[in-house]
């Protein structure tokens, strides 16, 4: 029997202690995505997202995580929204063709606004097994807000 719905929902965005998780370029309150039961941090603002150490790999079904390399970027270093510490550039997937933010103690991944989607089309071109509903799911909702 099938679901009644989509497979994620907005919920309540806490982080421990009670507060809010603030976006790392907006610092403005998101809101929780959850997906088949994972929960995936989302400014309302600017689009990014935020994941969790291990739920990427988690949504995209892979044992092994995607490819990542320290990148040099003129871009700002963002803090990281649970530690604080100042996050790494790395381009990751499988081309390394997107940017992203990682946090240094390993707390997880920043996505901007299309980077998601980009590197799910990346993962696609290049034969990783993503089920269609979690390309779906990644591609739509975390594509870049233009388009693009």
């Amino acid at each position: 029997m099938g679901r009644a719905g989509p497979p994620y929902r907005p919920v309540n965005c806490y982080q421990a202690g009670g507060e809010f998780l603030k976006c790392p370029i907006c610092r403005v309150s998101g809101f929780v995505v959850e997906y088949e039961g994972i929960e995936l941090d989302m400014c309302a603002e600017c689009q990014g997202v935020w994941f969790d150490a291990g739920e990427l790999e988690l949504i995209l079904g892979q044992n092994q995580p995607v490819t990542q390399s320290p990148a040099v970027s003129a871009e700002a270093r963002r803090k990281c929204p649970i530690c604080r510490k100042k996050m790494d550039k790395v381009n990751i997937g499988p081309d390394r063709r997107v940017l992203i933010d990682t946090c240094p103690e390993g707390c997880g991944l920043w996505f901007d606004a299309g980077e998601l989607g980009e590197l799910t089309r990346n993962l696609t071109e290049e034969g990783w097994q993503v089920a269609a509903e979690v390309r779906t799911f990644l591609g739509g909702m975390f594509n870049h807000p233009d388009g693009e």
